[in-house]
């Protein structure tokens, strides 16, 4: 027995969405394809780590995530090597929660997220 992934139930997905009715537009269902708007706002402007002042980067965003993972490159493991950005997810959100770390070696950039009441830190440009 073989089941289409194209329609379930004899209904497209267009067809099961509509059938949702005020349901889909309550719980904030979008049908499949629909282009949702880019709610991150940035926060904190983009720096190298090495400017910033030692500890303010608390290890649990760093050194749990980057140093000790065995998968990442060997340049993406050293604070030096990279420069960060904070963002906030929402335009509502008062401190940054998402910290995206770009390597100066190999190019990559690794997010973190921040969640939970916990101290995040903040920087301004210079």
């Amino acid at each position: 027995m073989r089941i289409s992934t194209f329609k379930s139930n004899g209904f497209t997905p267009e067809e099961r969405f509509k059938r949702l009715g005020p349901f889909a537009t309550r719980h904030g269902m979008f049908p499949k394809g629909t282009v949702l708007p880019v709610t991150q706002v940035p926060a904190c402007p983009r720096v190298k780590m090495s400017d910033l002042p030692k500890g303010h980067i608390p290890p649990a965003f760093y050194e749990k995530a980057m140093e000790h993972n065995q998968k990442a490159n060997s340049c993406c493991r050293h604070p030096e090597n990279h420069e960060i950005e904070a963002r906030r997810s929402h335009p509502d959100e008062k401190a940054p929660d998402i910290y995206i770390f770009y390597c100066t070696g190999c190019g990559r950039k690794h997010i973190n997220f921040c969640v939970g009441k916990i101290d995040r830190p903040h920087w301004e440009a210079d």
